[in-house]
């Protein structure tokens, strides 16, 4: 079973807010948790975001991945090392096509 530390937003329509929580990787969003190890408030003044960092590095240890957002939040609590923001990959916007890789062509032996 692979986990992943993971945003789970309970907050009303338009109004959110997030439990820090684990997950087994193959559950679906609204399925049941491991465990939750804290809370992220983004719309409340100073934005709010608790987490027990004990728990959160036993579960990093056992081998459970945060994901992108949650690495970032870790970063900025000081829980984990803070993240390069250039390092993600780019999210794709729609209707924008996939971009071309410069690849060389394929040899083609001779006959």
């Amino acid at each position: 079973m692979a986990a992943k530390i993971k945003l789970q937003r309970v907050g009303t329509k338009n109004r959110p807010f997030y439990r820090v929580v684990v997950q087994d990787e193959s559950a679906t969003p609204s399925s049941r948790v491991i465990e939750i190890l804290g809370q992220y408030q983004p719309l409340s003044e100073p934005t709010v975001f608790k987490v027990d960092k004990e728990q959160a590095l036993a579960w990093i240890k056992k081998g459970a991945m945060p994901t992108d957002k949650v690495r970032i939040l870790f970063g900025k609590a000081g829980i984990l090392p803070p993240m390069d923001l250039a390092a993600l990959p780019k999210r794709k916007k729609k209707g924008e096509p996939a971009p071309v890789e410069n690849t060389p062509p394929a040899a083609v032996p001779a006959s």
